[in-house]
Formats: C-alpha cells, structure tokens, sequence
C-alpha cells in the first residue's frame, strides 16, 4: 500500500514588530532575551508548587537515586541457580501475573 503526503501548508512570514523587526529580533532589543531588561523575577510573579506536586518531585526524585538492578539479589539469585537450589513457584508466579491484569 502506497500512500500520497503532500504538503498544503502555506507558508507564513514571521510576525513583525511595527518597526519591521521580528518579534524574536525585537525581544532582545526590549530585554526579552539575556541581554538586558528587567531582572528575572523582579515582577513579583510567584509559583507555588501544591503538596501533591511536592510529595511527587521528591518521590521521582528519589526514585532516580536508586540503582535499576539490585545486584546483591542478583547475585543471590544466581548462586542458587548454581548451586541447584533455586525453586520456582509455579503458583506464585501464576498469581502475581493474575493479579497485574487485574490491576490494568
């Protein structure tokens, strides 16, 4: 199956500032850009994150700290496995994958 895209977008000019500059040109001009203008901050704007907002940055926060791959259970896990005492839970397993369609 083939299929056809074509562009039918027409093409626009960037706005203009009345003085026939663009308004990306003009903003550093006008202390929009890093150069010049008010400081940041000085407009009295303020942002308040809510507790659920907080409680989720720390946990995301903490969530990236910890390693993707607990290697000591790794290593156990491994050992049991070579030494041929690492048991599989058929049932346990079957439930817990139940359980995680369930849940979606």
């Amino acid at each position: 199956m083939t299929m056809d895209i074509k562009n039918n977008l027409i093409p626009t000019q960037p706005r203009t500032t009345g003085e026939g500059r663009s308004v990306a040109e003009n903003a550093g001009v006008r202390g929009g850009g890093a150069e010049g203008g008010k400081d940041q901050g000085s407009s009295g704007d303020r942002v308040t994150l809510s507790n659920t907002a907080n409680q989720l940055s720390d946990l995301t926060r903490s969530v990236s700290e910890q390693p993707a791959v607990d290697t000591q259970r790794v290593e156990q896990i491994r050992n049991s496995i070579k030494q041929g005492t690492y048991e599989i839970n058929a049932e346990r397993i079957a439930d817990r994958l139940i359980n995680m369609e369930r849940v979606r």
